[in-house]
């Protein structure tokens, strides 16, 4: 499946935060996934790969804020 987001091979290398997201079994439950993560205040970038089930966002958040809304959206994350 190709990237759900947008991609981000295009811009300067960035330091982020990189998750592997547990439960998410469907492009339904990656788009919840990364609407959760897209809310956090400071995720500027948000990119998902859902047969990786990998999670990276971008951004002036911290990894409690981005783990708390995707709990809240019934997902468990994992830093990766």
């Amino acid at each position: 499946m190709p990237d759900s987001n947008d991609a981000l091979s295009d811009e300067a290398p960035q330091a982020g935060l990189d998750f592997v997201v547990k439960g998410m079994t469907c492009e339904g439950c990656a788009a919840r996934v990364t609407n959760a993560a897209r809310r956090v205040p400071g995720a500027t970038r948000v990119k998902l790969d859902l047969d990786a089930a990998t999670l990276r966002v971008l951004g002036s958040t911290d990894a409690a804020a981005i783990t708390a809304a995707v709990k809240d959206a019934g997902y468990v994350l994992e830093r990766g």
